[in-house]
């Protein structure tokens, strides 16, 4: 068994588990609400620093090369851009909840997102040990990025006397669990995180205590971090203990499984080749990303219409299926405003010529993007943004 922990909490096992039932889960979503709310304005700030510090690279790397005339200012701003799409991506999914936004997550990232936030201004040394060979979990990442957030919290405020060199540290690594080795766990492989600080301890009559909603030792506290927590942990099909000693500290034990590796299909292929009229329909209500889209495809030696309506696409394509010369592929957003979206445009453009090749563009992640989108009978999905060379590739798989 791998276990990157430190040293002194090998073998340590959470002696305290919470005990509830199913019937405790309406009131723990109702708690997950409420404890949210409270995180909205931490957490909306964070991502708000780390997109501005993107764009700030974003920006620089745009001037060095205008200035410069140096390409590779360029390429400092294209990644910087991909780094800003996934910081838009988990806005989207703070502001929706989180509800069903599943998805593979690195561990570490949970780690490091949560410390970011609840340990802002702690004259706590926080550490994260979290190895790359640590597998990612399947996890509602805001949600779970919350259920850590509290945990950090919790240990940062427990540093009330400050212990003489007051330390909080994160840790994951991947074990394999035994039949009844922990409470309400099949046996199997899972990632074990450890949140451990060297503050003042919980004493033996609160430690059973702290699971439920609304029990808090402190004063301005609403007793709506741990119960949250127990209620994310458990809801991803993991399980949370605490070992707590007083004068020494407190190590809270999660444990999660593990996600499966994941392969996100992009396309569709054709089963046969039509025409090759070599002209792409592009559906964006962007008017200022729009041209981009077309300069792209323009590079990869395509002709393009690009329209801005439902009803302007349908226009375009009626009129080249009727002279026999229907679009290769056809891009359409999914979010369109003050219209049909993206999905209602395909639904209609398939009763007009069923073999339709419809690319999806979408904010979501791969995952999400990739079940939901062909599901629905689209030939292949984009991220937006997306790079010229995945909109090379995703067109040449939907065209075969």
């Amino acid at each position: 068994m791998s276990n990157p922990l430190p040293p002194d909490s090998h073998g340590a096992q959470p002696q305290a588990q919470p005990g509830g039932s199913a019937s405790d889960e309406a009131l723990y979503a109702a708690l997950v609400r409420a404890d949210r709310s409270e995180s909205l304005v931490p957490l909306s700030a964070g991502l708000a620093r780390e997109l501005n510090e993107t764009l700030a690279r974003i920006l620089g790397g745009v001037v060095l090369a205008r200035a410069r005339g140096d390409l590779s200012g360029l390429d400092q701003a294209e990644a910087a851009c991909v780094s800003a799409r996934d910081v838009t991506r988990r806005l989207l999914a703070l502001g929706e909840g989180g509800d069903g936004a599943m998805t593979a997550v690195p561990m570490g990232e949970l780690l490091a997102e949560a410390a970011q936030v609840a340990g802002a201004g702690s004259a706590a040394e926080i550490t994260i040990e979290c190895p790359e060979t640590v597998s990612a979990v399947w996890v509602d990442r805001p949600a779970m990025v919350q259920a850590l957030r509290n945990l950090v919290r919790n240990a940062v405020e427990a540093m009330v006397p400050t212990p003489p060199r007051p330390r909080i540290q994160l840790g994951a690594g991947n074990t394999t669990l035994s039949p009844d080795q922990v409470s309400g766990l099949a046996a199997g492989d899972y990632v074990e995180v450890e949140v451990r600080d060297n503050a003042g301890g919980i004493p033996p009559e609160n430690l059973e205590r702290i699971w439920e909603p609304f029990f808090t030792t402190k004063k301005h506290g609403a007793g709506l971090g741990l119960p949250t927590t127990l209620a994310v942990v458990r809801r991803h099909g993991g399980q949370i203990g605490v070992d707590s000693t007083v004068g020494v500290g407190t190590v809270f034990t999660l444990f999660l499984p593990p996600a499966k590796p994941f392969q996100a299909v992009r396309t569709r292929p054709a089963e046969a080749t039509r025409f090759r009229t070599g002209r792409i329909l592009v559906l964006d209500d962007d008017e200022q990303y729009l041209p981009i889209a077309g300069s792209l495809l323009e590079v990869l030696g395509y002709k393009c219409d690009l329209v801005r309506t439902a009803e302007e696409a349908l226009e375009h394509y009626r009129r080249y299926l009727d002279i026999g010369r229907p679009y290769d592929a056809v891009v359409l957003d999914l979010t369109l405003r003050g219209g049909p979206g993206g999905e209602e445009a395909f639904a209609r453009l398939r009763l007009l010529d069923p073999d339709v090749r419809a690319i999806a563009c979408g904010g979501g992640d791969a995952q999400s993007l990739s079940k939901s989108c062909l599901e629905a009978g689209f030939c292949g999905w984009l991220a937006k943004p997306y790079r010229l060379s995945e909109l090379g590739e995703v067109i040449k798989d939907v065209l075969g």
